[in-house]
Parts: structure tokens; C-alpha cells; sequence
């Protein structure tokens, strides 16, 4: 693919404005260590990988789907489920937590 062209990129050009997308409208001018800045990314990435692309059978009762994950590991990708901390302020939360809500803000949109 030429360097000047990123449109030849097509679908995994497309991933990347996702998450571009989603990184500026969750950390903003948040200041962040590499390893805060890296747990984003990851997690921004694991939440793109989780999209659903087709389903897996025809049973309308089955919920099931194949998704990137699919494709990268062989199976969807989980995550340890964090209290929702939407609904708390800012100056309450330890810096772990900040990061969660920034997480859990990128999932509900």
C-alpha cells in the first residue's frame, strides 16, 4: 500500500479512524502516563474487536455472533466487569477508576 494513498487501506483504515475517533472524545487534554495512555488504547481496541459481525446460527433465540476477536484469538474477547462509575465525580475517584470511566463512557457510545 502506498504511504500517499490510505484509502487503499479500506477496512483496517477505517478501525483506526474508530479509534481515533473514540480516543479524542474520551481523554480529550488529559494528562497521562504512557502505561494510563496504553490501557486506553487497549482497552479502546478490545471494545472494536467486540463488534459484532455476523451472527453464528440462524436460531433467532441464539445470541451468539462472530466478531474480529474471532478472527485474532478464536474466541470473542472478555473483560473483568468494573463497577459502573458514570455517575461519580471526578475529584472522588482514584486514578484507576478515572480511567475505567473514560472506558465505560467510550462503551456506552
Amino acid at each position: 500500500m502506498p504511504p500517499t494513498a490510505p484509502n487503499f487501506g479500506g477496512l483496517w483504515e477505517a478501525g483506526v479512524k474508530s479509534l481515533k475517533f473514540y480516543l479524542k472524545r474520551a481523554v480529550g487534554n488529559l494528562k497521562m502516563t504512557l502505561e494510563e495512555f496504553l490501557t486506553i488504547i487497549i482497552q479502546i481496541e478490545g471494545i472494536l474487536n467486540s463488534r459484532p459481525i455476523t451472527p453464528l446460527s440462524e436460531d433467532i433465540d441464539d445470541l451468539e455472533v462472530i466478531t474480529p476477536g474471532h478472527f485474532l484469538i478464536g474466541r470473542p474477547i472478555t473483560s473483568i466487569s468494573e463497577p459502573n462509575l458514570l455517575d461519580k465525580t471526578e475529584n472522588t475517584l482514584s486514578r484507576w477508576q478515572k480511567l475505567t470511566k473514560i472506558v465505560q463512557h467510550i462503551w456506552t457510545k
